[in-house]
């Protein structure tokens, strides 16, 4: 109920039932998860330490990931052009310029932005200020990243 529109709640409410759906499949787990959040509020299963998860969606689709190490996911639309404001937000100058010289600049910024949403998922940091160094600043030798486009115009990624 924190999500100020109807559709962000059914979307939120798909993606817990998928992770319902998964945890079940995976784990045989039969009952509803109990949270616990950490310190910056990334939720966590309280009754199972070992299974770890993270959900994200936008209007075109849902994500659910489960694992059993950290993980964090970003599920985003490709806009029909990337937002200057926003590129100089949560971008470096190379990033920028890897954006402007890509074919696709549009989807090349959400493939960006997706990495760096799930990272700090990924992390329990949430979004910060320092989105433009993010990676610059980051030792990211021990983390990897799927990022996948899907034909309906959407990015994911999964960090972990």
């Amino acid at each position: 109920m924190e999500y100020r529109f109807l559709t962000d709640r059914v979307l939120c409410a798909k993606a817990y039932l998928l992770l319902k759906e998964g945890l079940y499949r995976e784990y045989g787990i039969r009952e509803d998860p109990a949270f616990s959040y950490g310190e910056n509020g990334k939720p966590y299963l309280r009754d199972h330490p070992g299974i770890f998860f993270n959900l994200s969606h936008c209007r075109q689709g849902v994500l659910c990931v489960i694992d059993e190490q950290e993980v964090g996911c970003d599920i985003e639309e490709i806009p029909a052009f990337p937002d200057d404001a926003l590129c100089d937000y949560c971008c470096s100058e190379a990033e920028k310029r890897r954006i402007l010289s890509a074919s696709d600049p549009a989807a090349e910024f959400t493939r960006l932005w997706t990495m760096k949403e799930a990272y700090l998922k990924y992390t329990g940091q949430g979004i910060s200020d320092d989105l433009p160094e993010l990676f610059a600043q980051t030792d990211l030798t021990d983390v990897s990243f799927r990022v996948n486009e899907e034909k309906k115009g959407v990015v994911y990624t999964i960090c972990k």
